[in-house]
């Protein structure tokens, strides 16, 4: 299971490359429900959507994300 590390840490980096999570998700084809789910700890990204987020923030998955 892939999980988010940090949710504000999250959101900082979106804020910081101009993005609310509406814009991201629709800039990088992730449904905006998921992203929401995601980044509040509600929902396990699949590794596909993990990955886009990675490269939409362009920060590697462990700065983001952790395997339990």
């Amino acid at each position: 299971m892939i999980i988010l590390k940090q949710k504000d840490d999250f959101q900082k980096e979106l804020i910081k490359r101009g993005y609310s999570k509406r814009s991201f998700a629709r800039s990088h084809g992730i449904a905006e429900s998921t992203l929401i789910q995601i980044s509040n700890g509600k929902q396990s990204p699949r590794p596909e959507t993990a990955k886009r987020i990675c490269e939409g923030l362009k920060v590697n998955f462990d700065d983001v994300f952790t395997i339990i």
